[in-house]
């Protein structure tokens, strides 16, 4: 028995082709007079409807309602029928039509006659066109009706036929044209070439180069993008906002007569004259081949960080934010946020940085009334990234990269910028003291002036000066000969060539001075702003001085950078300290200079104990400066064991002195802080991480015109019902883009079953990314045997496997062995049982049995496990050995 060859059947040209709204079925029609249903994943013929005979000749158009109803027009009638091939209604045209137009819904039908009238529309006949011919027409689902031919080229008007647009224009050949559904931008051929007019917003049309032989075309439903169908079986789409770069397809050599794209706009399928139907990815451009279904993708997620609250962290991350962020609080100030590896330390960390940003914002719009700080700088340090002997050096350069904005570049720069804001303040500060002297200030003017002008303008300034100069000079030489006219000319002429600039440095000399010529509260906030700037320069250029030695002489100068980093930390705490008690004193008008400093440090429990250690040191060195919040994550075992071995000498040595590692932290860390581990909470950060799909799932219910099962097999499947599906070409590819991985809701409330053997978010991640991995290679004929009738199917073995997997993977090795060597007889639970004793009470064994227990009965067969554990044990360092062959 020969294999079909898909969408195989037609004779003559496809002349239109609808899809339904599920996206998974066509039908298609032409001048064959056939209505043909298919199935578009595997290209199969679904069903043939001509036994009526409804059409005796080409059908021109087809429609596709919401409720799954079919609306097909040839030349003489009109049919309306379900896909079954149940005629419901059938319509006489009055007279024979060229061409026939159905709004997307299928609601609305309009059409022309030989002559180029219009004589069916949605609910009048004999509508005046007022086209001097028509070639075509479309009909939108607000009930407006878009004509193109020629004088106007284009037309619309509503159902009582008043213009609502048109396109002037005439032309030598027939128009092709389409339109969005509701009518908004229309796509129209004139001599082969594409024209797109966009009416919302009002715009003339854009030329959409690329294809010279169109004679077809057509919007997507999202309306981002245009089709159009050549003469020589070319295909072109184009974002009509690039124009000129269209996605170019090439089908064969014969005319491409009907277009219709899937819901979803990924897919394009087309109709030829030669009978040939295709489908197309309008992403890439690639050919689709029916019956090659990619495997989805699986979609994995992220471990990074999340600023999206899934573990019910905004209680806690709001309280400590509004703590560090309270005017009350008195820095220096340190927090240990304690929690395990993977327990969403960094995510709360992202929170907390999103919450104190909240805050201060809020406080920003009354700064002096604030309860909140509202001049705060965050900087987050990742102490892994800087794990070298130098953390230090990394520490404190990442530290002061986060508070100079921007950062100088290196140490020349730092200089030559601190020299200018040095002298910027001494000259402000002279302004702003009343006791300075007339000829002083007037100096202080005139610098910040010239400051303030960027280089180019100090030039055109200079110009001008020489300008002014040469017409006094000019003008005094000529007067001082006698020729008073040709003095005077002189003189007037430099002075208009120089007028411009002269005028520009008045008003520039007006700016300076009605700034700085009293004492007022910009003046001081002025003062406050280029003070703070300079204590951070003056510490920048020393602490570059610094780390350049440190670096220069590597780790023997370690000592000398402490010390400098002490000194410049402390003179940036007083600086801020000075500047936001003038800004108080001076009635807390304006924005208020740096009041806090938050350093966010992460990943501690990732570095060597020395670094530890020496990041510890760091936190109690700025403990010491009011200016400094510092919240320090942590996983507190490895940060005991990390002092317990590098202060042996203080910690449990020979000559210890009972001091522990606690006492050592409590000097260290005011208030500690543990995450909670998940609770009912992480059930929601489970539907999180499974993308689910509630509706119902395509191919699991029989549609209409689906083979029930226990019938005859159609045309284009076997005695089992399989589908046929033949290979396509070698230049074809296989569908470029797969469909996002959607899991059923089953699975999604097994997995929240064993959620409790997984302690941290880290695990519960890895562990349903392992699975969406596994599941997207489950082929989709084997989907409902995967899941089961009765939802407990292969799945549930394979998610037992990958929880104790993640959660224990030495104990997944033992249940591998065991799998392996037990009898064929029995059952998991069985196994499971025999586990429990022979294992240490309380471990993962005793926890998953609760877990089964508690709930509906498990898949409990053993050769399923069997089965399945050669392939789940690929995915860790402790079993990768146990992975079976394929």
């Amino acid at each position: 028995m020969s294999t079909p060859k898909p969408f195989a059947g037609h004779q003559g040209a496809v002349r239109a082709i609808a899809v339904f709204p599920d996206g998974s079925r066509i039908v298609t029609g032409g001048d064959d007079a056939k209505i043909r249903l298919w199935d578009l994943r595997t290209g199969l013929l679904l069903a043939e409807h001509d036994e009526h005979r409804v059409h005796n000749d080409r059908v021109l158009a087809l429609a596709v309602t919401e409720n799954e109803r079919v609306i097909s027009c040839g030349r003489s009638v009109t049919v309306d029928w379900d896909v079954a091939g149940n005629v419901t209604t059938t319509t006489p045209h009055a007279t024979a039509v060229a061409d026939i137009a159905i709004s997307a819904r299928g609601d609305a039908i309009a059409a022309i006659d030989i002559a180029g009238n219009v004589v069916q529309p949605a609910d009048s006949s004999g509508w005046p066109s007022e086209h001097e011919r028509i070639d075509k027409l479309a009909v939108t689902t607000n009930g407006q009706l878009i004509t193109a031919g020629i004088e106007p080229l284009v037309r619309i008007t509503d159902r009582s036929g008043n213009e609502l647009g048109r396109l002037d224009g005439r032309t030598r050949s027939d128009v092709a044209m389409a339109a969005s559904a509701e009518g908004e931008r229309i796509v129209y051929v004139t001599h082969g070439r594409v024209q797109y007019w966009n009416r919302r917003p009002a715009s003339r049309p854009v030329r959409l180069t690329g294809c010279e032989d169109a004679v077809t075309v057509a919007v997507t439903p999202d309306d981002r993008q245009v089709i159009a169908g050549g003469f020589g079986g070319g295909l072109w789409a184009w974002d009509p906002d690039a124009p000129t770069e269209p996605i170019a397809m090439q089908a064969d050599d014969s005319p491409i007569r009907s277009l219709a794209v899937t819901p979803d706009c990924r897919q394009l399928v087309s109709g030829a004259e030669n009978g040939a139907i295709r489908i197309w990815d309008l992403t890439t451009g690639a050919e689709v081949s029916p019956g090659r279904t990619p495997r989805p993708q699986a979609g994995l997620t992220s471990d990074q960080e999340s600023a999206l609250d899934l573990l019910d962290f905004a209680e806690d991350v709001d309280s400590l934010a509004a703590l560090i962020t309270d005017r009350e609080t008195d820095p220096p100030l340190a927090i240990a946020l304690l929690g395990r590896w993977g327990s969403g330390k960094s995510s709360f960390l992202r929170q907390l940085q999103d919450s104190v940003a909240r805050l201060t914002e809020q406080g920003r719009q009354n700064p002096a009334r604030s309860v909140f700080t509202t001049a705060v700088r965050q900087v987050r340090f990742d102490a892994w990234h800087y794990n070298d002997d130098q953390l230090w050096v990394g520490l404190v350069e990442h530290l002061f990269a986060g508070l100079a904005d921007p950062s100088p570049a290196n140490v020349d720069e730092v200089r030559a910028e601190r020299d200018a804001v040095r002298h910027k303040l001494r000259d402000l500060e002279a302004l702003a003291d009343p006791k300075t002297p007339a000829v002083r200030r007037t100096r202080a003017r005139l610098r910040l002036w010239s400051a303030s002008l960027k280089p180019w303008r100090r030039r055109i300034a200079l110009a001008g000066t020489t300008a002014v100069l040469l017409g006094v000079v000019t003008w005094l030489t000529w007067r001082s000969s006698g020729n008073n006219l040709l003095a005077w000319t002189l003189g007037a002429l430099t002075a208009v060539s120089a007028s411009p600039i002269v005028d520009r440095l008045i008003a520039a000399w007006r700016a300076v001075r009605g700034l700085a010529g009293r004492r007022t509260v910009q003046l001081d906030q002025s003062v406050r702003a280029t003070r703070m700037r300079l204590a951070n320069l003056d510490a920048a250029e020393r602490l570059a001085l610094a780390i350049e030695d440190a670096r220069a002489g590597g780790y023997d100068q370690y000592r000398g950078v402490l010390g400098h980093v002490h000194a410049d930390l402390r003179r940036l705490s007083d600086s801020a300290q000075q500047a936001f008690g003038e800004w108080s004193r001076a009635g807390s008008s304006g924005a208020p200079p740096l009041e806090r400093v938050i350093l966010y440090i992460d990943d501690l429990d990732r570095c060597s104990p020395r670094k530890v250690v020496d990041v510890l040191a760091a936190v109690h060195l700025l403990l010491a400066l009011p200016l400094f919040v510092v919240v320090v994550a942590v996983d507190p075992r490895w940060l005991r064991r990390c002092l317990e071995q590098y202060h042996t000498e203080l910690f449990g040595g020979p000559d210890s002195t009972g001091t522990s590692p606690l006492d050592y932290l409590d000097k260290i860390f005011q208030v500690v802080f543990a995450l909670r581990p998940m609770g009912s909470e992480a059930d929601r950060f489970v539907a999180a991480l499974v993308p689910t799909d509630l509706t119902a799932v395509p191919g699991r219910t029989p549609g209409p015109g689906t083979p029930k099962p226990g019938a005859p097999a159609s045309a284009g499947t076997t005695a089992t019902g399989k589908p046929q599906v033949s290979a396509r070409p070698a230049r074809q590819a296989a569908n470029p883009q797969p469909h996002q991985l959607r899991l059923r809701e089953e699975e999604l409330q097994f997995v929240q079953r064993l959620r409790p053997l997984l302690e941290t978010p880290r695990a519960l991640k890895r562990f349903v990314n392992l699975y969406r991995l596994v599941r997207s290679a489950v082929a989709e004929k084997d989907l409902d045997d995967f899941i089961g009738a009765d939802a407990t199917g292969p799945y549930q073995a394979v998610l037992v496997l990958l929880a104790i997997l993640v959660s224990a993977p030495e104990d997944c090795r033992t249940l591998t062995t065991a799998l392996r060597e037990s009898a064929q007889r029995g059952t998991v639970t069985d196994l499971f049982e025999e586990l429990e004793r022979t294992s240490a009470p309380g471990g993962v064994w005793t926890r998953l049995r609760s877990v089964l227990r508690a709930g509906d009965p498990v898949h409990d067969n053993l050769a399923t496990y069997r089965r399945w554990a050669g392939t789940v044990t690929r995915f860790s360092f402790e079993t990768w050995d146990l992975t079976e062959p394929r």
